[in-house]
């Protein structure tokens, strides 16, 4: 459940508790029968249909959440007593927010985590004043403090989530590690820097028009975002040569675990260095990570599958699927597009406060509307980009030369490639750039989501690139 991650909090720090703290205790049989018989909400975050929500709990639910509610019943009455001990309330938080994203239930999760790191700033200001013991202020700082940085990183892929206090505690170093756990914590912190950085772009291209309006502070962050990335990739590679050197075993753990660091490392490179475009063949030049992130990912999943092949329900730890889904959107590659989408659709469905099957159908469907616009633009030129497709995914081959790379671009042109993409169901009103009549020709009911599909092209009076938006249903 952990993804091989925090080891010592699960096994000694949680068991430790449930010994003493009736509350604790329930909470890990809630979520040792939520994690064996799953029924889990795997629609869009924020955007559950109405009718799915209200379906009838199975047997093993109903008796999970029967122990959840009796530990959280048990939490609150110690509370509004006053006699709760602050760290086990927060611990006992985890284990909520691990008992709600098990269910794939990320509004409530999302209000729990904010809630803990309240509890953490509460608590590591009286650690700071001795007002806690030192093994407690230990655990705080080097177990749960983590533990909630790496569950608001995840956390900040979902639209309108804002960044915590607690990154500024961070003074992690990108250029020399002493172990993993170091390594892990510092692309952690990273990677949630250039999702900000991604968003701020995103904001910026759309305010002010273009690409030819992008600001010199903006450049100025990509290009120390990309050089903290470098410093990272190269003091990863010397923390794995140097446990190479201490033992040839030692360096099982970072090849069989550890290679989740390493998809995020690459799409966090991909992603900061196409952020200030909205050409989407920029992406062309980065075909080496997105090679990267679908071998990684495939190690990963091979470490944590079953013995009968089947991978877990829930990780409660960052997986794969965000690195998956940002090769398979933003690699036009047909192969390595193809395989992302089979590595995602065998990941497990829900990775802390990421949930695949969603971003999956999402995924795929892009594929198919960008790939279905290349063969109707191809054919106005006599290309057949169907029967080009086709070869390539027939050739399994993911690396590919610069020839190559130039062919791709022009297989799958500029025109025909989503440069931004959502979902929102009708119910909950209409994006800024979609209109009424854009929906209403589908003749759709309140529950039905829609893809928006943000694409450029060209204005046939002057050529220049201009943005342009539409809207499809989406099945899911």
């Amino acid at each position: 459940m952990s993804g091989g991650m925090d080891i010592d909090f699960w096994t000694g720090v949680v068991p430790q508790i449930c010994r003493t703290e009736p509350a604790v205790w329930d909470a890990i049989i809630a979520i040792s029968a939520l994690f064996e018989y799953p029924e889990q909400c795997l629609d869009f975050t924020f955007l559950r249909h109405k009718q799915k929500d209200a379906h009838l709990l199975k047997q093993s639910q109903q008796e999970a959440l029967v122990w959840y509610s009796r530990s959280i019943s048990s939490i609150h009455s110690q509370i509004d007593r006053g006699s709760a001990d602050p760290y086990i309330a927060l611990i006992s938080c985890v284990l909520f927010i691990c008992v709600e994203t098990i269910q794939g239930r990320m509004e409530e999760a999302l209000q729990l985590l904010r809630q803990g790191m309240s509890l953490i700033l509460d608590l590591r200001a009286k650690a700071l004043h001795g007002t806690v013991s030192g093994s407690k202020a230990a655990l705080l700082e080097n177990t749960i403090i983590p533990l909630f940085l790496r569950l608001n990183t995840i956390a900040l892929t979902i639209s309108g989530t804002q960044p915590s206090e607690l990154f500024s505690f961070s003074n992690n170093r990108d250029d020399r590690f002493t172990s993993l756990e170091s390594a892990r914590q510092s692309i952690t912190t990273l990677g949630a820097e250039c999702i900000l950085f991604q968003r701020d772009a995103g904001f910026h291209l759309q305010v002010n028009g273009g690409d030819v309006c992008v600001s010199g502070d903006l450049f100025a962050k990509q290009k120390a975002l990309q050089v903290r990335l470098a410093l990272w990739k190269n003091a990863y590679a010397h923390l794995c040569q140097s446990l190479r050197q201490k033992s040839p075993t030692a360096l099982e753990y970072p090849i069989h675990t550890e290679p989740t660091l390493l998809t995020y490392h690459a799409a966090a490179s991909i992603y900061v260095s196409g952020s200030l475009t909205k050409h989407e063949t920029v992406y062309d030049d980065f075909m080496d990570d997105f090679q990267a992130i679908v071998d990684q990912s495939s190690l990963t999943l091979d470490a944590i599958e079953k013995l009968n092949g089947a991978q877990p329900p829930f990780t409660f730890e960052m997986g794969v699927g965000l690195p998956l889904f940002v090769a398979a959107t933003k690699c036009r590659h047909p192969w390595l597009r193809r395989r992302a989408l089979q590595l995602m659709k065998r990941a497990p469905p829900v990775q802390g406060f990421y949930k695949c099957p969603p971003v999956t159908a999402l995924a795929e469907h892009l594929m198919q509307v960008e790939e279905g616009h290349s063969i109707a633009l191809n054919q106005a030129v006599g290309r057949d980009a169907a029967a080009e497709i086709a070869a390539t995914v027939a050739s399994q081959r993911g690396l590919i030369s610069t020839e190559e790379t130039m062919s791709i671009s022009l297989l799958i042109p500029e025109e025909a490639r989503i440069c931004d993409t959502g979902v929102f169901r009708l119910r909950d009103g209409l994006p800024y750039d979609v209109s009424e009549v854009d929906v209403m020709k589908w003749n759709p009911g309140p529950e039905q989501l829609f893809m928006t599909l943000r694409r450029l092209r060209r204005n046939p009076v002057t050529a220049a690139w201009e943005a342009f938006c539409d809207c499809i249903p989406m099945k899911f």
